[in-house]
C-alpha cells in the first residue's frame, strides 16, 4: 500500500466514524428528551391537566459543533414550572412540588442513551 492510499483510508475511516458518533448522538439526544417528558409528566401536579399535557420538547440549533440538541419545556403554562418546582410565598404561600429532573439525572439518562447507542 502506498502512502497516499494509506492517507486516504484514514481519511475514510475517520469520515465514517464522524458519521456514526453523530448519528448516535442525534439518537440520544431525541431519546432523552422524549424520556424527560415523560418522566415530568408522570409527577407534575395536576389541577386541570393543562400544565401537566403541556411538557414537550424542540430543536435547538446552535452554529459550530454539536450543533443539534433539544430543549425540553412547557408550551402552555411555562410561567408555573420555577413556582411548582420551588414553592412560593405570599399571602397563600405554596409549598414545593418537585417534578423537573435536575441536570445531573438527566446528563446520566442521557451518558446511558449514548452508551447504548454506540453500542449497536
Amino acid at each position: 500500500m502506498r502512502i497516499d492510499e494509506f492517507a486516504g483510508a484514514i481519511r475514510e475511516a475517520l469520515a465514517e466514524t464522524k458519521d456514526i458518533t453523530e448519528k448516535a448522538l442525534q439518537v440520544s439526544v431525541d431519546k432523552t428528551a422524549r424520556e424527560t417528558v415523560k418522566k415530568i409528566k408522570g409527577k407534575a401536579p395536576v389541577k386541570t391537566g393543562k400544565y401537566r399535557s403541556g411538557w414537550t420538547h424542540k430543536v435547538t440549533r446552535k452554529a459550530g459543533r454539536g450543533s443539534y440538541g433539544r430543549t425540553v419545556h412547557n408550551s402552555k403554562r411555562y410561567m408555573l414550572a420555577h413556582l411548582l418546582q420551588h414553592g412560593h410565598g405570599g399571602p397563600r404561600p405554596a409549598g414545593p412540588h418537585p417534578h423537573i429532573p435536575s441536570d445531573e439525572e438527566t446528563a446520566v439518562l442521557f451518558e446511558q442513551n449514548l452508551e447504548k447507542e454506540m453500542l449497536k
